[in-house]
């Protein structure tokens, strides 16, 4: 397993639609921590554990044309 983190969230105005169909599709996957910024922006760092950062993209692919994330980076687990 690996651990990645990314900062990601609905495009303005697409907040609702967003909701939905991470609803529909199941909510976060297993293993995914999720941190909404304090700002209220409705962006949130995301820590996901995976087998590779392949999972990450498959998910995010669903919201594609209604989410934004930055690239996926991974780190260390352990020093």
């Amino acid at each position: 397993m690996h651990t990645y983190y990314f900062i990601g969230g609905p495009k303005p105005s697409h907040e609702e639609a967003f909701s939905r169909r991470l609803e529909t599709a199941g909510g976060p996957p297993a293993g995914w921590s999720i941190y909404p910024h304090t700002s209220a922006d409705g962006k949130a760092l995301h820590l996901a554990r995976v087998d590779s950062v392949d999972d990450i993209t498959a998910h995010l692919a669903q919201f594609a044309d209604i989410y934004e994330a930055t690239p996926p980076i991974e780190v260390c687990d352990e020093l």
